[in-house]
């Protein structure tokens, strides 16, 4: 015989939305007691809320290291075709602009102090 409070048995059309922000209340509230009471410390209630906001976000994937963009896949049985290398590379001119010439003479303000 199954008894009411019976979590097995319980209404399943509960918000998950609604049960999360009670969750994160309750604990938000038993942390403040325990900080107010003196248990914790405001820093270990950080780092307890750190953690949690931490192990709650989910990870990235994980990048596999692909070939690189230059990569020719050659099928079986098929012969290797070597990069069209004739076509002239074309080297872009990064120089630096040219300095100001350095002969220049700063003007010259004159006062007449009296």
């Amino acid at each position: 015989m199954t008894s009411k409070n019976d979590p097995t048995t319980q209404d399943s059309t509960r918000d998950p939305a609604v049960e999360a922000e009670f969750l994160r209340k309750t604990v938000l509230g038993i942390l403040s007691l325990l900080e107010t009471k003196g248990l914790l410390s405001s820093q270990e209630v950080d780092g307890i809320l750190r953690a949690a906001r931490h192990a709650a976000t989910p990870k990235p994937p994980q990048r596999l290291g692909g070939p690189a963009v230059t990569t020719q896949w050659v099928k079986p049985g098929q012969p290797h075709q070597p990069l069209d290398r004739t076509a002239p590379v074309a080297i872009p001119n990064v120089q630096r602009a040219p300095e100001p010439a350095a002969d220049t003479k700063p003007p010259v303000i004159d006062f007449d102090l009296q």
